[in-house]
């Protein structure tokens, strides 16, 4: 019976990472239905890195040179690597953020356990991270973001789990991840740094005794920086396009404030929470991140953390942590709320969830008098719970993919498919389709080998002589000599793009 005891906890944490592995991996060469440019930059730079030595612009630098912003490594290396295992069409390319999905869901349960002493707490906070909105669109895009989580919450779980254990090669490496971290994603300085202060402060007492251990943390931290310092001395634009969207770029005063507090307080708004989430369609598919069932039991949670974990400090950093996850979103006025930026804050409100149900269960047993009560109402709580997720389904894997197809910049798959099979006949081809911020990559992904010269402005003078062909969104002829060959379709129906050539 205690080993029958001993395998359920697991048995059902394996069933909950079969759950969250359909809900990632299934259609995922469908939906989202394009891959973003972004989504192509990471592996292309990855790998030319790899293969050539350089990086797209001709560099090599710890970052991916790209003409909006330098983009971290860690994904793109990620990618290369799947690519050789599942090719380098979509699933391969996107099959890291599955990984990191996956890993990111287990990491909750062991952070949960280490946290809250509570395997009940830390499956249902699992639970709730497998089947929330908010974390399964982010491990099913070939972004960044993916990575960011799974590299903060084993930096955050190590330095746990060697402080309650005093196990001090723990604290040091999670120093090092926290580091690690940098690589992920651009927002992932501002968290990382800000969780690792944060618990150093709070847990003062332990590093006053063993300041051996922080001046090593400290150490391997600084040094694991220097590639990340070395971008940011070779890259003057690292930070452009954080600059430009700042919420504080034309200074701090009254009205900015108010921007950045609205922005703030925007991420804790029920339209955002459980209504429609983040209203770039890229971010989500219109719902809220998460579920309306999910309320009482984050209440729950707040106040049983509140009352039974502040002795040791556990309370108060996830109460930092609920503080800290709109900030980095807030601090940019552009878009918000905005789901990517604030991704952070996925894993604790699942952590908070999570508690809230092992309280709520335990109280209504005791009260009961019969531990087996609290068998059925763990039940009734999964019952609940799993009662929105055929109505998510439906709409993210049916209709999301029709109605963000233009979001995903839907159609360059088949654009370069189609000009592939012209192109022995033609010499040049004017895209509508491209735009200066992903021609490099996106030709270099689908035509690696093609001798067309590509024109993404179909005005371009060269455009209109013969052995052109010409991509377009309008159906009329923009040259008297050009006929029309062929169109792309929007997945939900009508024109997206007109193909014509000019023999």
């Amino acid at each position: 019976m205690r080993n029958i005891k001993r395998i359920v906890p697991y048995a059902c944490l394996v069933l909950i990472l079969l759950l969250a592995g359909i809900l990632r991996a299934w259609k995922i060469t469908e939906n989202p239905p394009e891959l973003f440019p972004d989504e192509i930059v990471n592996f292309v730079s990855a790998k030319s890195v790899v293969e050539n030595g350089h990086d797209l612009q001709g560099k090599l630098l710890p970052y991916f040179s790209d003409r909006l912003e330098p983009k971290p490594p860690i994904y793109g290396y990620t990618a290369y690597m799947s690519s050789k295992i599942f090719g380098e069409g979509t699933a391969g390319i996107r099959a890291p953020a599955v990984f990191f999905g996956l890993v990111s869901i287990l990491l909750v349960f062991l952070l949960a356990k280490e946290l809250f002493g509570d395997t009940a707490a830390a499956l249902f906070a699992a639970f709730f991270m497998a089947i929330i909105p908010w974390h399964i669109h982010y491990s099913r895009v070939a972004w960044d973001p993916a990575s960011f989580l799974p590299f903060l919450l084993l930096s955050v779980y190590l330095f746990y789990y060697g402080i309650n254990r005093d196990r001090k090669s723990a604290v040091v490496s999670s120093f090092g991840l926290f580091a690690l971290t940098f690589y992920t994603y651009h927002v992932a300085p501002f968290y990382s740094s800000s969780f690792l202060a944060f618990l150093v402060v709070i847990n003062g007492r332990y590093f006053l005794r063993e300041r051996r251990v922080l001046i090593k943390g400290i150490v391997i931290f600084l040094i694991l920086l220097l590639p990340y310092v070395w971008t940011l001395l070779a890259e003057p634009h690292m930070y452009d396009k954080a600059s430009r969207i700042s919420t504080f770029a034309g200074g701090i005063n009254t009205y900015t404030l108010t921007i950045f507090f609205t922005n703030y307080i925007s991420h804790y708004s029920p339209d955002f929470l459980f209504r429609y989430g983040d209203p770039n369609l890229r971010h989500g598919a219109g719902t809220g991140v998460i579920y309306w069932a999910m309320l009482p039991f984050l209440a729950a949670g707040i106040v049983y953390s509140a009352i039974t974990d502040r002795r040791r400090n556990v309370f108060y950093f996830i109460l930092f942590w609920i503080a800290a996850f709109p900030l980095a979103a807030a601090l940019t006025d552009d878009g918000v709320p905005h789901a990517m930026r604030s991704l952070a804050g996925a894993p604790v409100i699942c952590l908070l969830s999570g508690r809230g149900v092992s309280g709520l269960v335990r109280t209504a047993a005791a009260r009961a008098g019969h531990t087996f009560i609290s068998y059925i109402l763990y039940a009734v709580v999964v019952i609940i719970s799993l009662a929105p997720l055929p109505g998510f389904t439906e709409m993210y894997f049916e209709n999301y993919p029709k109605i963000s197809a233009p979001s995903w910049e839907y159609g360059h798959k088949k654009i370069f498919s189609g000009i592939g099979n012209l192109e022995g006949k033609f010499e040049r081809a004017c895209m509508q389709n491209l735009t200066y911020w992903n021609e490099v990559h996106v030709i270099k992904y689908y035509a690696p080998d093609s001798k067309l010269e590509f024109i993404k402005n179909i005005d371009d003078p060269k455009c209109s002589l013969g052995g052109t062909i010409i991509v377009q969104r309008s159906w009329i002829k923009r040259n008297s000599n050009s006929r029309p060959v062929g169109t792309v379709k929007w997945p939900g129906g009508g024109t997206a793009f007109y193909v014509f050539v000019i023999e």
